[in-house]
């Protein structure tokens, strides 16, 4: 006996389909939940890996270096695994800030303050999330090296790097034709590792990127370090993923 479909199957068969598209449509925790309710794993989830943060590793392998054998007695090859890593973030977008403060609550056990203290820490909390950035736009860069001599090569390199610099090798590209050179650029001194990118937000009047564009890029150039030469670094954040109520959201 060949089974057959009445109406009723096929009214269940439709309403599977929408409940599949529509799990399938589902948001992001960022755009679903208050962000005073993120966890730390999603708090980390958006600072590092996100439509508004990025890491690049330009150098990952395997250097093998022959001791003096008078010093060792016998020949030995000692096997090191330099990395170097770069994170960037948009933090003038306000999800990453966002994610900044409710790190900062998780840290403090905001949960055990006294009235008074959350008070506090909401009244800086709201100072700092309150900047809107109409101008500019901001990205924040770490850098870190895990061999001590890569590590000081790198941050002697972007500690003396100025805007001057950097005009003609960093740039932030949005729509076809704009291609920006950025118009500050702040660096941490001593141990920090850790710089800061500003970019105008309307170079020409024009806004840098909308939502009928398909990606914003960073482009700028990682020093020559370990005899690797120079290498351009292109970052690429896909547009359609920085949207938020239509908006792109940089």
């Amino acid at each position: 006996m060949v089974a057959t479909r009445g109406p009723g199957t096929r009214l269940v068969v439709f309403l599977l389909f929408i409940l599949v598209g529509n799990a399938s449509r589902a948001g992001e925790f960022w755009e679903e939940k208050d962000y005073r309710r993120w966890s730390e794993k999603e708090c980390r989830k958006l600072l590092e890996d996100s439509p508004w943060a990025r890491r690049h590793v330009p150098l990952s392998r395997v250097i093998v270096e022959t001791l003096n054998p008078q010093q060792e007695g016998i020949d030995r090859a000692r096997e090191t695994n330099p990395r170097m890593e770069y994170h960037v973030q948009f933090r003038s977008a306000l999800p990453v800030r966002q994610a900044m403060v409710r790190m900062e609550q998780i840290r403090a056990q905001y949960d055990t303050m006294s009235p008074e203290q959350q008070r506090s820490f909401d009244q800086q909390a709201e100072q700092f999330l309150g900047v809107t950035f109409p101008d500019m736009v901001v990205l924040h860069v770490y850098y870190a090296a895990s061999v001590p001599a890569d590590d000081l090569a790198l941050a002697r390199y972007w500690q003396t790097q100025t805007l001057n610099t950097l005009k003609n090798s960093v740039f932030l590209m949005g729509r076809p034709d704009a291609k920006v050179a950025p118009v500050r650029y702040w660096v941490a001194q001593g141990a920090r590792r850790e710089f800061e990118l500003f970019f105008s937000r309307q170079p020409d009047g024009q806004p840098l990127v909308g939502p009928e564009d398909k990606s914003l890029k960073l482009e700028f150039t990682h020093p020559n370090i370990r005899e690797q030469g120079e290498s351009r670094v292109l970052l690429e954040f896909k547009v359609e993923k920085m949207l938020m109520n239509g908006a792109v959201v940089f």
